[in-house]
């Protein structure tokens, strides 16, 4: 089940983390180390390829498997209550990468062990951190409701589809049960289809952004100066102040002046807001490019926008507004996302649906490196991205509108069976909520 999947990889994900932080320690592994082979390959640089192999192998089990454990400890009746509880979830997250921005820098910088930099301690307190959660996930272990493994969605959902493929009545082979759910499956990833699209632009704050922000001016004060990639943590502070404001003021309030609230109406506008972020982005380089037009003209120089003077640049707290709305398209269409996934899905499939969401994010990287050489001018390529956005929120509103009415029948259908059975979970375990 989820449980023990969730513990078993969170130990994975442990020994990754170890393996990192001491294969940094330089003293322990000299250049002229025995354990050095033939190729001369040193820890140093095996450690961290082998340490992220085996923590993308431990997170990758552990993130579709934990957001919906989460979901599992409440009731059908308790919608309400997912809801807000993915939007915590969500804030977690983002508490956790406020903190490891600001704190692992700073491990880094000082200096350990006769060395300048301090990598092992970097890594080393992430280690820690990791096996505190895992202490703190076991001995919770008694108060959690654990559904138990409903077979193997994925060969279920092969078996029925190849069925349905050839036309040999699938729901006389298999029942008419296993048949909807693989239907209702197909419709929630039918909805995930312009996702990557999403994606494509919100990590380019990673990316595009930092590189857009190298070209402007950072200083604060004398002695403090914002540096480019230091603007990252804007994103995840915007969402912890944002997701309690949209959650008590936002939400309500578009109930009481009649807007929908539904995960569809919120997934549509969240690509929109996107895709604003990115015309905003659009002009504040419109704006770089006229300043450095306007100073060669005005001191018959022919700077370019990589080179201008750091007093003639636009300031770099200018890109403030695109990243709140991008964080707010963040909110509306990510942790809706989420809560999609794991609402929808048919009980047996709620990993699985939440496992092809987090690889939506993967297609979008994919789409990001095709278009990211469309054009040479960053200009042309903001404005591009937008349209792009606008065409994948459409695809979002038109895809919903077609599925909406099934999806909410299966839905309706499933939590009046209960998503959690008395057979399948003691009473006492519920009672204990």
């Amino acid at each position: 089940g989820k449980y023990l999947t969730i513990l078993i990889l969170s130990v994975v994900y442990c020994i990754g983390n170890a393996i990192m932080a001491v294969t940094a320690v330089g003293k322990w592994f000299p250049a002229d180390d025995v354990i050095a082979d033939s190729t001369h390959i040193q820890p140093q640089t095996w450690g961290p390829l082998l340490g992220l192999q085996i923590i993308a192998l431990g997170t990758g089990g552990i993130k579709p498997c934990v957001s919906s454990f989460g979901g599992d400890q409440f009731l059908a009746s308790e919608s309400g209550r997912v809801q807000r509880y993915f939007s915590m979830f969500y804030f977690s997250i983002n508490a956790g990468s406020t903190v490891a921005t600001l704190l692992t820098p700073e491990l880094r910088s000082a200096s350990c062990m006769g060395e300048d930099t301090c990598f092992p301690i970097a890594f080393g307190v992430p280690a820690i951190f990791m096996v505190l959660a895992v202490i703190a996930f076991v001995l919770a272990s008694k108060w959690y409701v654990k559904v138990p493994p409903l077979g193997n969605p994925i060969v279920d959902v092969a078996k029925v589809s190849y069925a349905m493929a050839l036309r040999k009545e699938p729901e006389r082979l298999y029942g008419a049960k296993k048949v909807a759910e693989t239907k209702q499956l197909f419709r929630v990833l039918a909805v995930f289809i312009p996702f990557p699209f999403f994606w494509a632009l919100f990590e380019q704050q990673g990316s595009r952004w930092i590189v857009q922000a190298k070209r402007m001016n950072g200083k604060i004060t004398d002695s403090f100066t914002i540096k480019p990639d230091q603007m990252q943590v804007f994103n995840p502070l915007l969402i912890l102040c944002l997701i309690p404001v949209f959650e008590t003021v936002v939400y309500p309030l578009m109930k009481k002046i009649g807007l929908p609230t539904g995960a569809t109406f919120r997934m549509v506008a969240g690509m929109v807001l996107v895709a604003l972020s990115f015309v905003i982005c659009g002009f504040v380089e419109l704006g770089m490019e006229e300043r450095v037009a306007a100073y060669n003209a005005k001191e018959l120089t022919n700077y370019t926008i990589d080179n201008l003077p750091a007093d003639k640049q636009l300031h770099i707290l200018t890109t403030i507004p695109q990243i709140f709305v991008i964080t707010c398209g963040e909110i509306l269409c990510s942790i809706t996302g989420l809560e999609f996934a794991y609402a929808y899905a048919p009980t047996s499939m709620k990993s699985v649906c939440q496992s092809f969401f987090l690889l939506t994010n993967a297609f979008g990287n994919v789409i990001t490196i095709i278009f990211t050489k469309a054009t040479k001018r960053d200009l042309h390529l903001y404005f591009m991205w937008a349209g792009i956005e606008v065409g994948a929120a459409i695809l979002m509103f038109l895809i919903t509108r077609r599925v909406k009415g099934p999806l909410e029948k299966f839905k309706l259908e499933n939590s009046k069976e209960g998503t959690i059975s008395p057979g399948e979970v003691q009473m006492e375990e519920v009672e204990k909520k």
